[in-house]
């Protein structure tokens, strides 16, 4: 991975530093690999032209130039235009797959604002297939106003100053993290909350819906289990975005009695930013959990037992240049909710009875992407490193489920065509 910068945001600006760690992939190499992957989707058009089943008068309708012409720019749109499973079949062609779903060490990041150089055509599928339900490869595509005729990514100006004109859109490393991406998380803490082990806390993870639906659904699901006869204690962890109008990601864990599914035995929530000593959030979860556990006028709500588990980790954006601002709430939360799980699995008895301070000292040492031990932050460019890499590696992920099983024959490295070809 090529970090090309080491830049923090001072008192006075960005700070331009020291690359954080040396490469190998040169931009040379990059460039190399970009053209071969245009050529070998201009290619796999080509051949698709010439055997396509699509109606000439459909196809004719897409393209008023001679097929060079058409294949450079226009040919990519017409052909997912004509193909519900435009994605899937580009996914078939191996020499386009693997440079698809390449490694982040074999992806070299321009400038400061951590920027993927990416092929003219890969830019163009990415785009491309965002348009497709459950097609989007998470992070790599521009939005929709940000996308030009044939799919390709274009600058937004100001209609009166003409000035190009930024927002988190525009950058690989300020997307946010898009349905597909939240997806694959959850499935993540899913998969580690039902790995076997020999305590005796039940751990149900819960990312449905936006902050207040996901309450609801473990107080229907404490019911359901009172309902069934269940006595045990259970413990619940939540992923979500606060509501739709608050695309922040918070975290939250509850430890619920299915004797009395409507009063939470104990909840907590967990932020990835504390600026001033409280959540910005605060006031309302608080009313969430009010809405979703209420209580007798005579007493005590159940957000007055509420504690704050959150860590200050999500840099602030006052002052910070649009390709600096830190959008990676759905890792940091993610990451929050696995050591959770981790915790409950290993000493329940800390999530049952363990002050709040020993369960956030335990959350944090099962951090290592972001906490060097309990409670000490890494570096906030390595941390920043580490979700560019988490971002690219999310959307790899995405294409290897489009692709099952076929992904297992693209884990054998293909010659080095590079290196033979400059030798």
């Amino acid at each position: 991975m090529n970090i090309a910068f080491r830049t923090l945001s001072g008192e006075e600006g960005p700070i331009n530093c020291e690359l954080i760690r040396p490469t190998h992939y040169t931009k040379e190499r990059a460039d190399w690999a970009n053209n071969a992957f245009d050529h070998a989707v201009k290619q796999f058009l080509r051949e698709w032209i010439d055997h396509s089943t699509v109606t000439g008068n459909h196809l004719d309708a897409d393209r008023d130039t001679d097929t060079d012409a058409f294949v450079e720019h226009g040919a990519l749109r017409s052909f997912f235009k004509h193909s519900d499973d435009a994605l899937e079949r580009l996914l078939r062609q191996d020499a386009i797959a693997r440079h698809l779903l390449r490694p982040v060490g074999e992806v070299y990041f321009e400038n400061d604002a951590y920027e993927p150089m990416l092929a003219v055509f890969e830019k163009r599928i990415y785009n491309l297939a965002a348009h497709r339900e459950h097609r989007e490869v998470p992070f790599r595509y521009s939005p929709a106003s940000r996308q030009g005729a044939h799919g390709d990514t274009i600058g937004l100006f100001d209609e009166h100053t003409g000035q190009s004109r930024e927002d988190i859109g525009m950058y690989f490393g300020t997307r946010r993290s898009d349905t597909t991406a939240l997806t694959i998380l959850g499935d993540h803490l899913r998969r580690q909350a039902l790995l076997p082990t020999p305590t005796s806390l039940p751990v149900h993870v819960v990312t449905e819906g936006y902050m207040t639906d996901s309450l609801r659904m473990v107080r229907d699901r404490s019911e359901q289990l009172q309902a069934q006869g269940d006595t045990q204690l259970h413990c619940f962890v939540i992923q979500r975005r606060h509501a739709a109008d608050d695309r922040h990601l918070g975290a939250a864990l509850l430890v619920m009695d299915p004797a009395q599914p409507g009063n939470p035995r104990r909840i907590i929530f967990c932020d990835t930013l504390n600026p001033l000593g409280q959540p910005p959030w605060w006031d309302k979860f608080k009313q969430k959990v009010d809405d979703v556990f209420p209580q007798p006028v005579d007493c005590v709500p159940v957000s007055e037992r509420l504690e704050d588990g959150g860590v200050n980790l999500q840099r602030l954006h006052d002052g910070v240049p649009v390709r600096h601002q830190d959008i990676d709430c759905a890792f940091y939360t993610a990451s929050m909710v696995s050591a959770l799980i981790q915790v409950a699995q290993s000493t329940p008895d800390l999530i049952l009875t363990g002050s709040i301070s020993e369960v956030v000292s335990a959350m944090t040492a099962r951090m290592p992407a972001y906490f060097e031990e309990a409670n000490q932050p890494r570096d906030p460019v390595q941390v920043r490193e580490e979700n560019v890499t988490r971002r690219w590696n999310t959307g790899r992920e995405a294409l290897q489920n489009l692709m099952g099983a076929r992904v297992i024959g693209l884990s054998t490295l293909e010659p080095d065509l590079y290196s033979a070809e400059v030798a």
